[in-house]
Parts: C-alpha cells; sequence; structure tokens
C-alpha cells in the first residue's frame, strides 16, 4: 500500500513538474487593436521529433496553452487567416541543478535557416514559461486597383514611339526652315547626291544583266560539243 501511494505521488510530481507553455496574442495596434476579432480557425502547432505534433486551437482570451512537453527542442507556428507570425524555437530540458524541474526557453527562429540561427529571446522560464507573439503583418490576397497615371502613360513604348513620330513629322519642316539658307542648300545637295547614287547602281546592273542574258542566247552549245569531242577524240 505504501508503494502504490509512493508511485502515485512520483507520478503526481511529474505532472506538476512538467514544462508548459502560454503563448498570448496581445494588442498590437494599429495592426491588431483588439486580439479577440481573430477568427476561431486560428490555432497554433508545436512539432517536436520524432513526429510530436501538437495542435491547439485559440482560446476566448487570446492565448494558447501547451501543457505536459517533453524535453525536446520544437517549432512554434501560429497559424491565422489574416495575420503573419513569427516562428519561435521552443527548447525544453532538464534543470542544471540536477532536480526534477524542467526549463524552458523560446526564440524567434526563421524559416529556410539552420536550426542553430537564434532571433531575439522570448523568455526563459522553470516548468512554465509565458510569451507574447505579435503579428507582423496582415494579410492582403487582393490588389488594389491603382488609379490613373500621367507619367506611367508616357512611358508607354508606344506611346514614346509615336511621341517621337509627331516630332519627326511637324517639327523637322520647320526646323528646316528655321536654319542658314546656305547650310539648307547644302543639306538638298547632299539629298539629291545620294538620291543619283541608287540611280547609277541600277543603271549598271541592269546593263550587266542584260550583257549576261546575251551571252546566253548567243551561246552556241553545238559547236561547244563538237570542240569538246574532238579535244577528247586528240587525247586518245
Amino acid at each position: 500500500m505504501h508503494s502504490q501511494w509512493r508511485i502515485l505521488f512520483l507520478l503526481l510530481a511529474s505532472i506538476a513538474n512538467a514544462a508548459r507553455l502560454t503563448v498570448s496574442i496581445p494588442a498590437s495596434p494599429p495592426l491588431l487593436a483588439n486580439p479577440a476579432t481573430l477568427p476561431s480557425s486560428t490555432h497554433a502547432v508545436l512539432i517536436g521529433p520524432a513526429g510530436v505534433h501538437y495542435d491547439v486551437p485559440i482560446r476566448k482570451d487570446s492565448t494558447f496553452a501547451f501543457g505536459d512537453l517533453a524535453e525536446a527542442s520544437y517549432l512554434l507556428t501560429i497559424y491565422s487567416r489574416d495575420y503573419f507570425f513569427p516562428s519561435l524555437r521552443v527548447d525544453v530540458g532538464a534543470a542544471a541543478d540536477g532536480s526534477q524541474h524542467q526549463t524552458i526557453q523560446a526564440w524567434q527562429t526563421f524559416r529556410g535557416n539552420e536550426w542553430n540561427n537564434k532571433g531575439p529571446a522570448y523568455g526563459q522560464g522553470r516548468d512554465e514559461l509565458k510569451v507574447q507573439v505579435q503579428p507582423t503583418s496582415k494579410k492582403d490576397f487582393y490588389q488594389s486597383r491603382g488609379g490613373f497615371d500621367i507619367l506611367g502613360f508616357l512611358k508607354n513604348p508606344m506611346i514614346l514611339m509615336g511621341l517621337v513620330s509627331v516630332v519627326f513629322i511637324f517639327g523637322l519642316p520647320k526646323l528646316m526652315d528655321m536654319l542658314d539658307p546656305e547650310m539648307k542648300a547644302e543639306i538638298e545637295e547632299m539629298q539629291r547626291g545620294k538620291r543619283a547614287a541608287p540611280a547609277e547602281l541600277q543603271s549598271e546592273r541592269d546593263r550587266a544583266t542584260s550583257e549576261a542574258v546575251n551571252a546566253v542566247q548567243n551561246f552556241d552549245i553545238a559547236s561547244w560539243l563538237a570542240g569538246r569531242s574532238s579535244g577528247g577524240g586528240g587525247s586518245k
């Protein structure tokens, strides 16, 4: 009978000394002025080694309670429909004095980095730890439609090409009229020279083409074959 009471006492002592973690969401205006407005689907997940998984819903006082945590290292993630929350690393270990108590510590952790890369400390306790976690940003699934932006409209490549064309069409003649008469005459002379050069090249190409056609038409294939036959016989 005495042994049964001893076992019961040790069991109750171990339960009483089990680490407990309480995470609360405080008011953080203007992002989250009233934590009570969080939907009931908000929940926190504590993942440990070897498939250890705790999933608790949010309570009426905007807190999450985890009890009877074994000695291990955990990842705490808060899931919310409307807000992003930082992830925490929670370590539960034995007390340094060799007693049956446990130490529990929490730090911010970063996804995609090494597990030992700890961020700011959130607190440390003996058998129990209470921390506050504020949201980092609000989730926005919709993009607001922007108004008319005249600068963005003018930056459009098609609009820029149209403006440049209008400047050349209407601005270039006026610029030519404003030039000095002698300079204007030189520009016109250069333009006439450029127009004449393609015409001369075209006439030379036509002359060469006609000579090639005449050579083909006047070619005597019979004489060419006869000469080739006689040359081949002489070689034998």
